[in-house]
C-alpha cells in the first residue's frame, strides 16, 4: 500500500530515496543534478514564437550560469574546465534547425567571442533558446549533455534543444572514438 505523498512517512520515504539514488550517482552526476534542480519554468503557448531576449541578457544569463554550473563543480572537487556550454538559437526562416554560439573557443580572447555573439545576436531573426552544457564525467569516462533554459519553450522549442543536444552527444562520441 502506498502511503499518500502529503504524509511525513512519505516524506521521508522519498528523501531515504533520494539518498539512495545519489549513492550509486558520480560525483559529476550529483552536481548535474543539483544544478538542474528547482522549479520547472511554464511552457510557451503551442504555436506561439519566443521573444527574442536583448543580447546583453542573453550573454549575461549564459556566462552566469556557465560560472555557477564550474563553482558547483570545484566545491565537488572537479575540474571546472571539464565543463563547455553553447548558446542554442534559431533563425525564424528555419526555426527546427539548431545553431550553436559557444561561449569559449580555443585561442579566441573572451572579448572577441562576446562581440561576435552581440553582433549575432542582435540580429532580429535570431532567438536564442537556451544553452546546451556539456560535462566530462571522469568516473563515468563520458561526456554528459544537458539543457539549460532561458524562458519555458513548447514542444517545438524544446525539440530543438533536445536535437541540439544529440549532435553535441554525437560529436563528443566521434571525438571519443577518435582518439
Amino acid at each position: 500500500m502506498m502511503t499518500q505523498y502529503r504524509t511525513r512517512t512519505a516524506k521521508q520515504n522519498l528523501r531515504e530515496g533520494i539518498k539512495k539514488m545519489e549513492q550509486g550517482m558520480s560525483a559529476a552526476a550529483r552536481v548535474r543534478r543539483a544544478f538542474q534542480l528547482g522549479r520547472p519554468l511554464r511552457p510557451l503557448a503551442e504555436g506561439k514564437v519566443p521573444q527574442q531576449l536583448h543580447p546583453n541578457v542573453v550573454w549575461d544569463r549564459a556566462t552566469e550560469a556557465l560560472s555557477a554550473f564550474r563553482a558547483r563543480m570545484t566545491a565537488a572537487k572537479l575540474n571546472p574546465q571539464h565543463a563547455e556550454a553553447a548558446i542554442i538559437y534559431v533563425e525564424r526562416d528555419d526555426m527546427d534547425k539548431p545553431r550553436f554560439l559557444f561561449l569559449e573557443d580555443a585561442g579566441i580572447m573572451p572579448e572577441v567571442t562576446r562581440k561576435a555573439a552581440y553582433t549575432l545576436l542582435v540580429r532580429e531573426d535570431v532567438i536564442a533558446l537556451g544553452v546546451i552544457f556539456g560535462q566530462f564525467d571522469e568516473q563515468a569516462k563520458q561526456k554528459a549533455v544537458f539543457p539549460y533554459l532561458f524562458f519555458g519553450l513548447n514542444q517545438r522549442g524544446m525539440a530543438v534543444l533536445r536535437k541540439a543536444a544529440e549532435i553535441q552527444q554525437e560529436a563528443a562520441l566521434l571525438l571519443r572514438n577518435v582518439n
